[in-house]
Parts: C-alpha cells; structure tokens; sequence
C-alpha cells in the first residue's frame, strides 16, 4: 500500500471514528436524560429524548452508508473487514439503545407531573453499569481490546442482578398493593429496568464481536470454560 493510500485510509477510517462517537454521545446522554426525567417524572425532559432519536437514527444511516463506501474504496481484508463491519454492527446496537432511551422517555411522559410510588436507587445503579459498560466497550473496539471485552462481558452480570433484585422488589410490593394506579406504575418500573437489561446485553454483544475479531473464538465460550 502506497503512503498516499495509507494516509487516505486512515483518513477515512478517523471519519467513522467521530461519526461513531458523536453517536456514543447521543446515546448516553438519551440514557441518562430519560432516567432523569423518569426520577423527576419531567415530561419535557422526556420530550427532548424522544425527539433526539432522530438525531441518532440519522447519525445511524449516515455511517452504514460511509462504511459501505470505505469498504467500496479501499476493499479491506480479513481481520481488517471484520474490524470495519464490527463497527457497522455497534452502531445498529448504539442506536438500538437509544430506541430503549426512548421507551425509557414514554413511561416518564405518562406519569407527568405525578408522584413515584417508589425511588429509583436500584435502577440509577444499574444505569450507572449501562453507562460504564458503553463508555469501555467503545474503548474496547478502539484499542482491539480483547482483556476489556472480557471485563466488559463480565459487568453484564451486575445489570442482571439488579435486574432480578428489581423483579423481586416489584412482585414484593404487588403483593400487598391495591392501589390499580400505583401497581401499573410499578409494572412499568419493572418494564425500565427490562429495557436497561437489554442495553446491557446490546454492549455485551459488541464486546463478543471485538473478541471474535482478534481471537477468532467465542467470547462465550470462553468465558463459560
């Protein structure tokens, strides 16, 4: 490969690098706006999620056309085309996780201006997990980080704990509960910590894409041994 090549190639994959970033940060700032909203139970705050997801689902379609062109172009091979489509696949999952953002935002618009009839402490830390899980898978595929991939793997299981901690909470309190109003608004509690579950398991998934890339195995598996 010529320089000029090289400095081309580079170029365009720093393009993608921003591209993907700029989702990074639409994406967790959907996520941490739509739990806000939903503590405060904010409906404007909600609105403006809702209405960013736009932004992201532009910011989606714009790569997979900028990753097609950059495979038409320069025609990487090997571990170097997994390592470009691997990007294509995170940003489908970014932007999955912002759709969750957006449900996230719904439930809080439909309680607007109303009371919580219990405190989010144990959905604030699992957003917590979410957020760091996404913050070092990105690094991750930056850095072709097959040891942060792993620990990355590993934090899905905190997600899931407070997961279960959550569910058995919530069917505690449905048991002495009569209030109709009171228990749907539980259920849907149960609903937002489903979809934080989800997006721990959409950063799980790019953190088994990045270990199969430089391994060629499965991360999977690899951690069940």
């Amino acid at each position: 490969m010529t320089p000029e090549r090289q400095r081309h190639l580079e170029a365009g994959f720093n393009r993608l690098k921003s591209m993907l970033s700029d989702m990074m940060e639409n994406v967790r700032s959907s996520i941490q706006k739509a739990i806000d909203a939903l503590d405060r139970l904010d409906g404007d705050l909600a609105r403006t999620v809702i209405e960013n997801d736009e932004v992201i689902d532009d910011l989606q379609r714009k790569m997979d056309t900028e990753i097609c062109n950059y495979i038409g172009r320069f025609q990487p091979l090997a571990e170097d085309l997994r390592y470009v489509l691997t990007m294509m696949k995170l940003a489908t999952d970014l932007e999955r996780i912002g759709d969750l953002a957006v449900n996230i935002a719904e439930v809080a618009v439909g309680y607007e201006n109303q009371t919580l009839v219990k405190p989010l402490i144990h959905i604030k830390k699992m957003t917590a997990v979410v957020e760091k899980m996404l913050e070092e898978v990105i690094d991750a595929y930056y850095d072709k980080d097959t040891e942060a991939a792993k620990g990355v793997w590993t934090e899905d299981s905190k997600v899931d704990e407070y997961y279960l901690y959550i569910k058995r909470e919530v069917r505690d309190k449905l048991i002495s509960m009569s209030d109709s109003g009171a228990i749907g608004q539980l259920l849907d509690l149960l609903l937002v910590s489903r979809f934080l579950e989800r997006a721990g398991d959409h950063a799980t998934n790019i953190a088994e894409e990045i270990y199969y890339i430089k391994k060629g195995e499965s991360l999977k598996e690899e951690m069940r041994r």
